[in-house]
């Protein structure tokens, strides 16, 4: 593949040169050593060609593409310096093609954040020059836009991650997962930066690394062949349960197209099989940057495919967890103006808080190539107007990746414009701080595993956790099938509602009051078979003080009892209300059974057969807890089902 490349680039430059040869001063000796060059530039042989090029151009001034080809070589190579050097030579009146050595002199700069001069470069075009004065006014606006956000710097505290996640190689894509306990990039192989892929056997893997005792990242691994193969794959994104990792492979056999959106299931230590979902995530055309929502049913990802805005797009696409982990895909569509512009978006990530988008685009102006931006979420549900996050974090080379953790507190993101360390992209972390762009809610994490009540073995169980004041859910796990251990995310300062649910089990529920510590029980979530006499202990139903009038936020408890005797239609219940031991007995008992009664009545609304039902109140006669505190009168405050048929 790549020698027919090089030998329809030597051809295209042998019939050119003829047909100008004559008209340029150009003679056949030096036309044939310049043919030779950049074969060998195109060859990678990068030292190989410097002598002919140099040769060519101090002999014959007026030997532009020479010229040219030197600056492009010296750019490949990464000497800046000599790239501008190169084009300054030809920029001037009298040497042929001044304006086209101008226009690529002023793009040079523009491309070295030297954004002062390279307006200087494009302001000399004169309007005559019709072609080159017409693209130079994109630019001259581009450029004098990054210089107002290099007048207007935000503070970030970056730092490159150091050797243990860094290779000699680019390195992009960071991810991790909610507890911090695993991290992943892209690592390409075989080219250090200022060599040519000729000739070597370069390509992407996805690598790992884990968090250590004392609280560094340890040394990237390559993930295993599950996922890595002889081509590419990259552009990674880890689940923040750890559960699922999402990636792009290009040249698969049964792909959909160049590169599709594959994913794979850890169990344990081990990546699954990877999975190609197939249509509609994937199309024929190109599949990007994947990164699944905090609630489980959204994946972003970037695609040119049809029906876009520009050339790459932020697109989205609902998604189905099955009880096997399994991922369904339905309904893409792209995220608008606001995000996607006619030319490049890539590299979305939705944050912990699914109400914060990061993104990278070359279409809305900024400091360089790739720049980093910003959309939260509004009050309606729609995206709002994007924001560039500013200078020095973006560069006028590519910033891309940009990562968030759960918290909020800190990123990562990719950029080999932060440093000339030779090593091009690097991976850099920093500390955001309070206005600076960051998450619109800070999320904590709780890990736990799930087991079998009676065996004591780990169970694949779903993991929903909603907010209590808006009914709304806002992050979902399922937990490792080999070890039953699962992470959930719960945002700070709201109370929240945790349902656990296996077909088979009566669904677990828990509650975690805005000031309480996240955590499951230290032995386990355990996970009831349907039984008769097993009871739940629903903990997220709730009443007014001394009244029993359902609040709002009991609603997503019962629409999930609801689903619960919906899928098993065998089962009949009792909802059994219970209060404390405060106040006088008979009027609890009352209290508690007009409770039990009205949480029956929500199900009866829903179609819920009256048959399958009952309800009873106990008020304080059965409690659970001591009625000498607080704390335990609050547990004895309870709504229970139990199993009285299946």
């Amino acid at each position: 593949m790549k020698r027919s490349i090089s030998k329809c680039i030597f051809a295209f430059f042998a019939m050119f040169f003829v047909a100008t040869a004559s008209a340029s001063n150009i003679s056949n000796k030096e036309l044939l050593q310049y043919q030779k060059a950049v074969l060998l530039m195109d060859q990678g042989k990068y030292k190989e060609a410097l002598p002919l090029f140099k040769q060519l151009v101090r002999e014959n001034k007026n030997f532009v593409d020479a010229s040219w080809s030197l600056a492009e070589l010296y750019k490949r190579m990464g000497d800046d310096a000599k790239h501008i050097q190169a084009l300054q030579y030809v920029a001037k009146p009298k040497v042929d093609r001044y304006w086209n050595s101008m226009m690529r002199l002023g793009n040079a700069l523009l491309d070295l954040c030297n954004y002062q001069e390279a307006i200087d470069i494009y302001k000399q075009i004169p309007p005559s020059e019709q072609y080159y004065y017409k693209t130079a006014q994109p630019k001259i606006a581009k450029a004098e836009a990054a210089l107002k956000l290099v007048a207007n710097p935000v503070p970030f505290q970056v730092t490159n991650m150091g050797p243990n996640i860094n290779t000699v190689y680019d390195d992009y894509w960071p991810s991790l997962t909610a507890d911090e306990s695993l991290f992943s990039i892209t690592v390409k192989l075989n080219r250090l930066e200022g060599q040519s892929d000729f000739g070597k056997s370069v390509h992407e893997d996805i690598f790992v690394s884990k968090k250590q005792p004392d609280g560094h990242w340890g040394k990237i691994v390559n993930a295993g062949t599950n996922i890595n193969t002889s081509y590419n794959e990259g552009a990674q994104s880890v689940s923040l349960d750890g559960r699922y990792m999402f990636f792009v492979a290009c040249e698969r056999q049964g792909g959909q197209g160049g590169c599709d959106i594959y994913y794979s299931i850890r169990e344990g230590d081990k990546w699954g099989p990877a999975i190609n979902p197939g249509a509609p995530l994937n199309t024929r055309a190109w599949e990007t940057g994947p990164s699944l929502s905090p609630t489980g049913d959204k994946l972003y990802f970037a695609s040119n495919r049809p029906g876009g805005i520009g050339n790459s797009d932020i697109w989205v696409v609902d998604l189905t967890i099955a009880q096997d982990g399994k991922l369904t895909f339905s309904n893409p569509r792209n995220l608008g103006p606001n995000i996607n512009t006619k030319d490049d978006e890539m590299s979305p990530f939705i944050h912990a808080d699914n109400s914060t988008l990061f993104f990278s685009s070359r279409g809305r102006g900024g400091l360089g190539n790739y720049d980093v931006f910003v959309t939260y979420l509004d009050s309606t549900g729609k995206w709002g107007t994007s924001q560039n996050i500013g200078y020095p974090l973006n560069t006028c080379k590519d910033e891309i990746g940009f990562v968030v953790n759960a918290y909020g507190d800190k990123a990562y993101f990719t950029s080999n414009g932060q440093e000339k360390n030779g090593r091009g992209k690097d991976i850099y972390e920093l500390k955001l701080q309070d206005g600076n762009f960051k998450p619109m809610k800070h999320m904590k994490y709780a890990k736990g595993k799930i087991v079998d009540a009676d065996t004591k073995k780990p169970v694949m169980a779903q993991i929903d956790v909603y907010s209590i004041k808006s009914n709304k859910k806002v992050f979902k796990s399922v937990s490792d099938g080999a070890t039953g251990e699962f992470v959930s995310c719960v945002p700070e300062g709201e109370d929240a509602g945790v349902n656990v649910d296996r077909k088979g089990y009566l669904f677990y529920s828990e509650y975690f009051d805005e000031n309480q510590k996240v955590k499951f029980p230290e032995q386990g979530v355990k996970m009831e078979k349907i039984e008769v006499g097993k009871k739940i202990t629903l903990k997220n139903i709730f009443f007014d003080f001394d009244k029993y009038s359902l609040k709002p936020a009991s609603h997503h408890e019962l629409d999930r009892l609801v689903k619960f005797l919906k899928d098993n239609p065998q089962v009949r219940i009792r909802l059994c209300g219970h209060t404390d031991s405060k106040g006088n007995h008979d009027y609890n008992v009352t209290l508690s059974e007009n409770r039990a009664k009205i949480a029956y009545q929500y199900l009866v609304d829903r179609r819920i057969a009256k048959e399958r039902l009952e309800y009873k109140g106990f008020g304080p006669d059965q409690p659970i807890a001591t009625n000498a505190t607080a704390e335990g009168r609050a547990l004895n405050r309870r709504t229970e089902v139990i199993i009285i048929a299946k």
